[in-house]
């Protein structure tokens, strides 16, 4: 587990997690045009979809995506009015999406850019919404970054502790008496390795909080840190992670907090550590 190679093991990992794996392919769109009236495009949304792609009035025998429409305010009482045209957002960067890029990299923004076309090649080839944060595939690649994260706390106490157990002095005496059992029982199966392989993720943030090292706020870093072990929970144990607009929003906040704090620790320098509680 002294994996300084992790930040490179993470990247393959997500990279092998691309968000063609969430996308609804095109093959599957429900779309509307341009010259459309929006009270129709909305009384045929059966199913509720959030977006619609907007294609070009020309029917040619391919269609063009020219847009996209957002129908979350019509399910929310709006009255729709007027045309697509009036209401639809044009094509930009902001709206298209590689097929190979990572998950989380949509899940970074999906909830400042709540659907996206995906591109492959020269073709839009599918597209992904803030609801699909829900899938499977989107909960392997939370929870390895998670893991990444306790990984990098992990690394960053070696450093400042050049090794050694002192650290477990920053922990309650529960903690600690705790956390020396399950080494004696290790070392009797012989199975012993590393003394913060015994803590727990909540552990982990307590050491670091703790450091006099530690120069951000610490209100905000326990806090978030809460959230993070909350969400992994989740993953592990339930299936509703992200399963309405406001969970999933809060879920691409927390991977924006995760990646701050993966990326302070990383350079979190090695010092010389006392064992005192603050």
């Amino acid at each position: 587990m002294h994996s300084d190679s992790s930040p490179e093991l993470m990247m393959r990992f997500q990279d092998g997690l691309p968000v063609r794996l969430i996308a609804t392919p095109r093959s599957s769109f429900k779309t509307c045009r341009t010259d459309e009236d929006l009270a129709r495009v909305v009384e045929r949304n059966v199913e509720s979809f959030d977006y619609f792609p907007v294609v070009d009035a020309a029917e040619d025998a391919k269609e063009t995506i020219v847009g996209l429409i957002n129908l979350v305010p019509f399910m929310h009482g709006e009255t729709p009015q007027g045309m697509v045209r009036d209401r639809m957002r044009r094509l930009s960067e902001d709206s298209l999406i590689g097929a190979d890029a990572s998950i989380l990299a949509f899940v970074m923004g999906a909830d400042q850019h709540r659907c996206r076309l995906v591109v492959s090649g020269s073709e839009i080839s599918g597209l992904v919404s803030l609801s699909d944060l829900q899938r499977l595939p989107v909960r392997a690649a939370l929870f390895a970054m998670i893991t990444h994260a306790e990984i990098t706390m992990a690394s960053a106490i070696r450093r400042e502790f050049n090794g050694s157990d002192a650290w477990i002095e920053r922990l309650s005496l529960g903690r600690q008496s705790k956390i020396e059992e399950e080494k004696k029982k290790s070392a009797i199966e012989d199975t012993f390795v590393d003394s913060l392989l015994f803590t727990q993720f909540a552990d982990k943030t307590t050491i670091i909080r703790k450091s006099p090292l530690f120069n951000e706020s610490k209100t905000a870093f326990e806090a978030d840190m809460q959230v993070v072990q909350k969400l992994r929970d989740q993953l592990a144990h339930a299936n509703d992670y992200a399963s309405t607009r406001a969970t999933a929003e809060h879920v691409c906040r927390t991977v924006r907090s995760i990646t701050h704090w993966v990326d302070w620790l990383s350079s979190w320098p090695a010092a010389a550590a006392p064992s005192e509680g603050e």
